[in-house]
C-alpha cells in the first residue's frame, strides 16, 4: 500500500513538473514580447542571443534591394471588387432642397432628404432650376441605366444619353481644385456639350462662383478642352471601386423641374485579414523606442547564406520600418533579421511557421501590418496558450 501511494506521489510530481515546464514556456514567449532595449558598457545594443551563425555578409549585403517584381502578384491584399455600376446607395427617391446657386465647387449646392450637401451639375440645360426650388422629389438613376435612358421611362429626359460615359469621365479625372486652370464651370461647359449636343452657351450666369464673370473667349475654349479630351478618352469609361458614379436626380415632372448630376463614391469592401499563409511578403515594424537608432533589416537571399539588405535608415519613436521580400516570389524567407547600430538585435520569423501579425513585438520592435503569399493581409497576433494536460 505505502509504495502504491509513492507511485501516486510521484506520478503527480511528474505532471506537475510538466505544467511548471509549459507555464515557463509561456513565461519565455511573454518575456520576449515585453523585452526592451539594453545595451552594453561600450554602448553598443545588447542581441536576444539568437544571432544566425551561418548568416553571410559581402560587398553586395549592403546594397538596398528593390522588391521583387513578383511581390505583387503573389496575392492581391486589395479585395477584388466588382463595381455594380446601376447601384446608386440612394433610397428611391430623394427630397432636394437647393442650399446654394452657384455652389462652392459646383452648380449647385444640395441637400439630400434634409442631411447631407453635396455638390451637383445640371444634367441638362432645361428647364431651369432655381435657389428657391426646395422640397422636390427626385428619382435616383445611374448614368449607366441605359435600360431606361435610352429607351425606357426616360428616353425623353435627355438628348445624347449614350455620352454619360464620356460624363463619367470627366468626373474622375478632371481636376476642379483652386489650383487646377479648370473650375466648375467648365466642367459644366463640357456636360452641357456632351448631353446636349452643338449648343449657344448663353446661360453663363452661374458658371462662376461670383455670378457673370464667365469670360466667353478663355472660359468657352477650357470648356471645350474638357469635353474634347472627354470625347478621345472617355469612350466606354466605367469607374472602378473608389472612383465615383455619375448618378441622375431626375424629377417627378422633368418637363418643368430641372433633372440634376451628382457623384457618388462607389465603396470598395474591406479586405479580410488571414492568418500568415505561405511566407512573408511585406512587413511592417514600429520603432518603440524614445531615441533615434539606425536600423538595417537584412534577410538570407533566396536559399543561400548570403544575406541581402531590405531596410536601412535612422528611425525614432514609432517610426514605421517598412520590409519587402527580395526573392524572386516576392518573399522575406524564412527570418528577417533587425541590426541596430552596428551590431545584431533581433528577428523575426517569416516563414509562417509563427503565425505573425499586427501586435507581435520582438524587444522594441512590434509588427503593425504585413502580407503573406497565399494569404494576404495578416490578422492580429494571439500569443499561444499552452495547455498542461
Amino acid at each position: 500500500m505505502k509504495q502504491l501511494f509513492k507511485l501516486c506521489t510521484l506520478a503527480i510530481l511528474v505532471v506537475f513538473a510538466s505544467c511548471e515546464k509549459n507555464e515557463s514556456t509561456e513565461d519565455l514567449t511573454q518575456e520576449t514580447q515585453q523585452a526592451q532595449l539594453n545595451f552594453k558598457a561600450d554602448g553598443s545594443v545588447i542581441g536576444d542571443g539568437e544571432e544566425d551563425l551561418e548568416l553571410m555578409f559581402n560587398e553586395d549585403s549592403e546594397k538596398l534591394a528593390t522588391p521583387s517584381f513578383m511581390a505583387g502578384t503573389m496575392f492581391n491584399s486589395v479585395a477584388e471588387c466588382t463595381a455594380d455600376l446601376l447601384d446608386t446607395g440612394l433610397d428611391a427617391t430623394v427630397n432636394i432642397e437647393v442650399v446654394a446657386k452657384p455652389g462652392t465647387n459646383g452648380y449647385f449646392d444640395v441637400s439630400l432628404d434634409g442631411g447631407d450637401v453635396v455638390q451637383a451639375y445640371c444634367s441638362d440645360r432645361l428647364p431651369s432650376l432655381g435657389a428657391d426650388d426646395d422640397f422636390l422629389d427626385f428619382t435616383p438613376v445611374s448614368s449607366y441605366d441605359t435600360a431606361i435612358l435610352e429607351g425606357g421611362l426616360y428616353e425623353d429626359v435627355y438628348t445624347n444619353p449614350q455620352n454619360f460615359d464620356k460624363v463619367n469621365w470627366i468626373i474622375n479625372n478632371i481636376d476642379i481644385s483652386e489650383s487646377s486652370e479648370y473650375t466648375y464651370g467648365h466642367v459644366q461647359y463640357a456636360i452641357w456639350r456632351l448631353i446636349e449636343g452643338p449648343y449657344d452657351n448663353d446661360f453663363t450666369v452661374f458658371l462662376t462662383p461670383n455670378p457673370g464673370e464667365w469670360n466667353d473667349s478663355v472660359d468657352n475654349a477650357l470648356g471645350d478642352a474638357i469635353y474634347l479630351d472627354a470625347v478621345a478618352n472617355g469612350e466606354g469609361y466605367t469607374p472602378g471601386c473608389g472612383e465615383k458614379l455619375g448618378v441622375l436626380l431626375i424629377p417627378e415632372d422633368p418637363a418643368n423641374v430641372q433633372a440634376l448630376l451628382i457623384a457618388k463614391e462607389i465603396p470598395t469592401p474591406e479586405v479580410e485579414c488571414q492568418d500568415c499563409l505561405g511566407k512573408v511578403t511585406d512587413l511592417s515594424l514600429q520603432w518603440n523606442w524614445p531615441n533615434d537608432y539606425r536600423v538595417r533589416v537584412y534577410q538570407r537571399y533566396e536559399n543561400t547564406c548570403w544575406a541581402v539588405k531590405v531596410f536601412d535608415d535612422v528611425v525614432g519613436l514609432n517610426d514605421e520600418i517598412a520590409i519587402n521580400g527580395a526573392n524572386q516570389n516576392g518573399t522575406i524567407g524564412k527570418w528577417a533579421y533587425v541590426f541596430v547600430g552596428n551590431c545584431y538585435y533581433t528577428k523575426f520569423r517569416t516563414d509562417c511557421n509563427l503565425n505573425i501579425g499586427p501586435g507581435y513585438k520582438r524587444g522594441v520592435l512590434e509588427v503593425i501590418g504585413g502580407t503573406s503569399s497565399l494569404g494576404g493581409e495578416l490578422c492580429e497576433y494571439e500569443v499561444p496558450y499552452h495547455y498542461c494536460w
